[in-house]
């Protein structure tokens, strides 16, 4: 999966429901920076660890942060034991202070994932060591990671170091692909005898980030080359192409009854769309006015939506927003202004679409 854009590359059974593992871990490492956005929590929050973080964590062949019972601890801290050392007491401590108890955070595993439309997921625990009824798919996961990837951008600081240390415990990141790919920051792996294999792998090349995942793999050589055949084939296959819609259809239309005759649009980050390295047919840009023009406008106010699609599909679809706060002007001038407006409605000479082509350059 591509990220800006959502698509699919290449996917084979992407709904088979299947024991997670640790992939378990990005539902609580999504939840709990959600907690940080919110201000229910900050990476500085001292959490104390408990008797059920530290059991958890005592299964034989379990993967640990060696944390303590009693052991005060930070956000911050326990988010790289989770997300670098896969650290089941790390996760249990996080959903605790999150939530009061894993039983609790677990239910907003559940919430969350119907939020994000993650059909095939049911979560049961914080962390995914084996537990009935507990199961996801590589669709759902790849949803959750373009999911956290868009909306903490810097969530990769505690996935991507390659070791991580506490109690003098030094622990080399379970995703091995961060010590082989330089492109690679992340995100998570799995294994349980159970599960198998599992991995959600993300890698930047340029501006353009991808996310691989591999639920099921015998060993860990399989996982790792299924993931990295997927990455290369993103990268190698396909390229991320910066709409330039302001020279195809208006970056401003006329208004009425405002300070300003004209209103400038923008929209809320660059208009992407992911292409074939070998395609370099033209594509259409389609804007379209979904308001009256007539003001006022507040800067970041959504007025139309713009479409840019290939002789077959819509590629991208994003919301046209005013660029500028547009106060209404003096009575007399928006009563000039709406009979200018009414009379152009009345002759049809107001436009409120604009279409255009471009050809993406070789």
């Amino acid at each position: 999966m591509e990220v800006s854009t959502g698509q699919v590359l290449q996917a084979s059974e992407p709904h088979r429901r299947l024991p997670p593992a640790s992939l378990n871990k990005l539902m609580t490492f999504d939840l709990t920076l959600q907690a940080i956005k919110d201000g229910h929590l900050t990476l500085s929050t001292p959490v104390t660890v408990s008797t059920e973080a530290w059991r958890v964590a005592r299964r034989y062949g379990t993967s640990r942060m060696f944390l303590n019972a009693g052991d005060e601890v930070t956000v911050e801290q326990l988010l790289l034991g989770m997300m670098v050392a896969s650290g089941n007491d790390a996760a249990q401590a996080l959903a605790e202070a999150e939530a009061g108890s894993a039983e609790q955070f677990a239910a907003e595993m559940n919430a969350a994932a119907g939020r994000l439309g993650m059909r095939d997921s049911h979560f049961v625990t914080p962390h995914g060591l084996p537990a009935p009824d507990e199961y996801t798919s590589a669709w759902d996961m790849a949803l959750l990671a373009r999911h956290i990837l868009l909306t903490f951008p810097d969530c990769t600081r505690f996935t991507s170091p390659q070791y991580e240390t506490y109690g003098g415990i030094r622990q080399a990141n379970w995703n091995n692909l961060v010590f082989r790919d330089s492109r690679v920051d992340g995100l998570k792996t799995g294994s349980t005898a159970e599960a198998g294999e599992n991995i959600v792998a993300t890698a930047r090349e340029g501006s353009m980030r991808l996310i691989a995942v591999v639920m099921g793999a015998r060993t860990v050589p399989l996982r790792t080359a299924s993931a990295e055949g997927m990455l290369n084939f993103g990268f190698g296959r396909y390229a991320l192409l910066v709409v330039p819609w302001q020279r195809v259809v208006p970056d401003a239309v006329t208004i009425y009854g405002g300070t300003a005759a004209r209103l400038p649009l923008d929209t809320s980050r660059p208009v992407e769309v992911l292409l074939s390295r070998d395609v370099h047919a033209a594509l259409t840009v389609s804007e379209e006015l979904t308001v009256r023009p007539l003001a006022p406008f507040q800067r970041g106010q959504q007025v139309g939506v713009l479409t840019v699609h290939d002789t077959v599909n819509v590629l991208a679809r994003a919301p046209v927003l005013a660029a500028a706060t547009v106060p209404r002007s003096g009575w007399i001038a928006r009563i000039w202004g709406l009979l200018r407006y009414r009379i152009g409605e009345l002759l049809h000479r107001r436009q409120t679409t604009w279409t255009g082509t471009f050809t993406p350059s070789e």
